[in-house]
């Protein structure tokens, strides 16, 4: 029980920090008890997909680690939760399926709070005082795909206000996206391992740290260097197309990557190869990363 005793601690301060933030984002109690229910729902689901294949496997394994976070410094009340592995895994196969589990399971539970919350949201003039402040969020297909269905076309001129429960929804589908980078050891890291060849593991982590620098810093200063290192270049008539604008998060997030070191540890016995099945499912984990993604996440608050 004793080694136990930090996860329930950790599970209890971050149920409070998610009900100050949802109480924070709705201005009642049920807005802060729903908003932290559905997140600590997909967070949990995600994490518990990880440690009961893990089990299955004979994996030595941690229940979850919530990581609680004041609303000042975390919006949504927690840095997220993890778990560790504290043996090596087995085969590929392993490997492949302790992997994938978390994304899969966290997405099928961010869905439905997804729906709920959805059905909850409100229309609103984005002038008025109920999105003085608010966080403009980027829209995954996913989340597109499932306000056009169970919501139906905002009007011009307005703006979906987001209950906390389709925002803690949403949060799913950023934390699974983030999870799903095939790069390193995260839950996409270890995807990739398993699929390919252990070489492109390094290169394709390497690829995506180039990749998310890109899409943090933008493409403007890229363009405007090029334009001041060969003045020859007629950039001005594609400036339109390949101008975009950057968010800074993915900076951390390739920063976070490089420390987090970019190998994978191998398996006991790299040599069992994946079944078809398998293979189908990393496609479908490819589908559900692109559902997921949104190349801006989080704009400006509103004034």
């Amino acid at each position: 029980m004793k080694n136990n005793r930090i996860h329930v601690v950790l599970f209890i301060i971050t149920l409070g920090t998610t009900f100050l933030a949802g109480f924070l984002q709705g201005g009642n109690v049920t807005s802060g008890i729903a908003f932290s229910a559905a997140l600590i729902f997909i967070l949990g689901a995600h994490e518990m997909g990880h440690y009961v294949y893990g089990k299955r496997y004979g994996v030595d394994i941690t229940p979850p680690y919530f990581i609680p976070a004041p609303p000042v410094i975390s919006p949504i009340g927690t840095f997220g939760a993890f778990i560790k592995i504290k043996s090596p895994i087995a085969t590929k196969r392993a490997l492949f399926d302790i992997g994938i589990a978390g994304p899969l399971v966290g997405i099928c539970a961010a869905i439905p709070v997804i729906i709920i919350g959805i059905k909850l949201s409100s229309v609103v003039d984005p002038s008025s005082r109920e999105f003085e402040g608010g966080m403009t969020l980027g829209s995954p297909l996913i989340f597109s795909f499932l306000a056009d269905s169970f919501f139906g076309k905002v009007p011009d001129g307005k703006d979906l206000l987001l209950h906390p429960v389709a925002f803690a929804g949403w949060i799913g589908l950023f934390v699974t996206a983030l999870n799903l980078i095939p790069a390193g050891q995260l839950d996409g890291g270890h995807i990739m391992y398993a699929l390919f060849p252990r070489k492109w593991h390094r290169r394709a982590s390497l690829s995506m740290i180039f990749l998310l620098l890109i899409l943090g810093i933008g493409t403007q200063p890229i363009i405007q260097l090029l334009q001041s290192l060969w003045r020859g270049i007629p950039l001005e008539s594609y400036k339109d197309i390949f101008t975009f604008d950057g968010w800074l998060g993915w900076v951390m997030w390739a920063m976070l990557l490089s420390i987090m070191g970019t190998r994978h540890p191998p398996t006991m016995d790299d040599n069992i190869p994946l079944d078809g099945k398998r293979k189908l499912l990393g496609v479908i984990a490819l589908l559900v990363f692109i559902g997921c993604f949104t190349p801006v996440p989080i704009g400006l608050p509103k004034s």
